[in-house]
């Protein structure tokens, strides 16, 4: 146990700091996939879905990391069999953000990512994980991988489960604690410069 970190569910007021932390954790990704319509920029149309319930990146699903006392970081994981719907929802809610000519076309650019499996039925999925760059490199990335450990026993699985870019430093992080490459995916996504290269990454729990 380290006294020094805490994990909390995240609140409405959590908005600004939650939609930081998912940028970071999916970079340039984030602008392509929601930054490109109905005038809004990607941080608004993130902060729209933070706001709403139901929806994978919902403020419902997300937990707020704490060192010393002040939140620095987050996790945003789920049970794998819990995504379609919720995939499901956010399509639907985005229909109320953005409209259904700008909606239509965010679904097309995820068609880019050709036959790219998230999550299956039988693991607990990182969806995503951030630390403010000022707190990096004090263990607190590993000790929420340890939370999201326990968080998946008591749900029942035993196997968790992430995405990372193949060239995201984060990689060592989850080798470190388990997870090992089971999937290589690249898809070309000109729009944003290069490539888009991921690994599936697999945890078996004993």
């Amino acid at each position: 146990m380290n006294a020094r970190f805490s994990l909390r569910p995240a609140v409405l007021a959590d908005s600004h700091l939650a939609v930081t932390l998912i940028r970071l954790s999916m970079g340039a990704e984030m602008d392509w996939l929601f930054g490109q319509e109905a005038g809004l920029s990607a941080d608004q149309v993130m902060t729209a879905l933070y706001l709403r319930r139901g929806n994978r990146f919902s403020w419902q699903f997300c937990q707020m990391a704490e060192m010393d006392g002040y939140p620095v970081g987050l996790l945003l994981a789920y049970p794998g069999r819990k995504l379609f719907l919720m995939e499901v929802i956010t399509a639907l809610q985005l229909l109320g953000i953005c409209g259904i000519t700008a909606t239509w076309r965010i679904v097309r650019r995820q068609r880019a990512y050709g036959n790219l499996v998230e999550a299956r039925r039988d693991e607990f999925y990182l969806s995503n994980l951030g630390v403010l760059p000022e707190y990096q490199g004090q263990g607190l990335g590993g000790w929420l991988l340890e939370q999201m450990d326990i968080q998946a026993r008591a749900a029942g699985l035993r196997k968790c489960s992430l995405l990372v870019a193949r060239d995201n430093p984060a990689v060592h992080l989850y080798r470190r604690h388990g997870y090992q490459i089971e999937t290589t995916y690249t898809f070309p996504v000109p729009e944003i410069g290069h490539g888009v290269g991921f690994y599936r990454m697999v945890k078996s729990l004993t």
